[in-house]
């Protein structure tokens, strides 16, 4: 189908909220006619009302694939296939799109994907490592890591004094990353 010339499969119009199905009750072009805009194309009978099936935009029927009065049909469907210009029709004389050829190949079904079994892994077993670290008695010499650093910090006219000074908060957290050194070692970093 690469060969053919630019074309629109126009499927059933959904024409209400509540419509599933529509019957054409009569074409109110033939192939070969030119519409423009808001031409009527055909008449279609919904769950509810017959309603006129308008053209969106303009073009050229090449082929209707529905006849009238042929039954119900259902939303999206194929009912005709248009084309930009009137020479491109007789290139259409024995289209028939792809979802009515399908329609013939029998449905298959998805294949069936088995529950797929989930085993947890054993509990993790504490056991002794062997540390590469230096023994904590040689940081015992080391002066505090928080003055070297305030010390290497170049304080500016704005914070004045303020980075030098030591918080409640910092002492804290100085006393609680010495007990986390003393219990589990260290990796030999110094902390910022």
């Amino acid at each position: 189908m690469s060969n053919l010339p630019y074309h629109v499969v126009v499927g059933m119009p959904a024409l209400s909220p509540t419509m599933e199905v529509g019957t054409i009750s009569s074409w109110n072009v033939a192939e070969g006619d030119t519409f423009n805009a808001g031409d009527s194309l055909a008449e279609i009978e919904t769950d509810k009302a017959t309603i006129d099936f308008e053209a969106q935009d303009e073009g050229v029927v090449a082929k209707i694939f529905i006849d009238a009065g042929t039954g119900e049909i259902k939303i999206g469907d194929p009912i005709m296939v248009t084309v930009e210009d009137v020479e491109d029709v007789l290139a259409f004389k024995d289209f028939v799109p792809d979802s009515l050829t399908e329609k013939e190949l029998p449905i298959i079904e998805e294949p069936v994907i088995p529950p797929v079994k989930v085993t947890m892994p054993s509990p993790i077993v504490q056991q002794e490592v062997p540390s590469i670290a230096a023994p904590i008695s040689e940081f015992e010499n080391v002066p505090p890591v928080l003055e070297e650093v305030s010390s290497a910090i170049h304080v500016g006219p704005a914070w004045g004094n303020l980075a030098q000074l030591r918080s409640p908060l910092s002492k804290s957290l100085a006393v609680d990353q010495r007990k986390y050194i003393d219990k589990f070692g260290s990796t030999g970093q110094i902390p910022l």
